[in-house]
């Protein structure tokens, strides 16, 4: 969780630096989303986040501080919802040049709808650090 926390912050604080790919020798650059995918665990089962709702789930057998539990699982519904968002942008944006009424700009509009929701995903991981004493 900590591993995937960090990876979440040196995204934001790179932005549009690790959302941003150019072609060799000085070619052609496009953002891309797959940074953001791939922080929340949605790409490969080595990601540090891959998954993490089964060890969520798994948290509830854990002696646990009993005034931690409500912020606990409130923190794992926000995580859950800004991880299904920011998944949802990001793969729209892939796609934002190319629909109808689309381009550059598209992409760029959803690329920072996702990172609202990074943000969010973020302040649920720092929630559940907390409830879970790491």
């Amino acid at each position: 969780i900590r591993t995937g926390y960090k990876q979440i912050q040196y995204l934001l604080d790179n932005f549009e630096q690790e959302t941003t790919v150019c072609r060799e020798n000085g070619g052609e650059c496009k953002r891309d989303a797959e940074p953001i995918r791939r922080v929340l665990g949605l790409r490969s089962t080595t990601d540090p986040l891959f998954q993490i709702e089964k060890v969520f789930d798994k948290v509830k057998y854990m002696d646990l501080d009993p005034d931690q539990l409500e912020p606990f699982f409130e923190a794992c519904e926000e995580w859950n919802t800004a991880q299904n968002m920011s998944n949802s942008m990001a793969f729209i944006s892939q796609f934002g040049e190319y629909n109808p009424g689309g381009g550059v700009d598209e992409v760029l509009k959803y690329l920072e709808e996702a990172k609202k929701q990074v943000i969010l995903a973020r302040g649920a991981l720092e929630k559940i650090i907390k409830a879970l004493d790491l």
